[in-house]
């Protein structure tokens, strides 16, 4: 009895608030990303640039360990099947394909022999390559749990996915 109810707990808003909490976090930086791209070519004052290197250094690597973690968690019965291992695997590429293009463009920020040579349009690429790569991830992690979790997500529980996943009046204008 004790491993099919460990397999089929039932997911709860409130198992999902910290791995939002992470998404959140990562929305934010691609915001901010994504003004320093729009402002281009001027770049943003040093200051503003290292706070940027530092949010990038360890955010994203540590919240794709952290994301990983709590996906299992979520679903402990849930890497038992092809399907599921293959979307965990999935996840994990991409988050690590996410912290490579973080510390990429951290390099790139860092750099004050390059902060003139650097070209405004290969900034801007790496910083939309970042940006569409991590919010990527963030989708995908959110269609990961509908499938995986099912029927088990609380409808407040599925509300909030389904809320993070529609696309913003905002996200209409881009």
């Amino acid at each position: 009895m004790v491993p099919f109810a460990r397999r089929w707990h039932v997911i709860h808003e409130i198992d999902l608030v910290r791995l939002i909490a992470g998404h959140r976090m990562r929305s934010d930086l691609c915001d901010r990303l994504e003004c320093v791209a729009d402002g281009l070519p001027s770049r943003p004052p040093a200051d503003i640039e290292a706070a940027l290197c530092d949010m990038l250094a360890g955010a994203v690597a540590r919240d794709g360990r952290d994301a990983l973690a709590r996906l299992k968690a979520l679903l402990p019965g849930g890497g038992g099947d092809g399907f599921a291992k293959g979307l965990i695997g999935r996840i994990r590429t991409r988050h690590a394909a996410d912290a490579a293009a973080a510390d990429e463009l951290a390099a790139a920020l860092q750099a004050a022999e390059q902060r003139d040579a650097l070209g405004a349009e290969a900034l801007g690429y790496a910083i939309r390559c970042f940006v569409s790569g991590c919010r990527a991830t963030i989708e995908f992690e959110l269609l990961a749990i509908v499938a995986l979790a099912g029927h088990r997500l609380t409808t407040p529980a599925r509300v909030l996915l389904t809320e993070r996943l529609l696309p913003t009046a905002s996200d209409d204008l881009h």
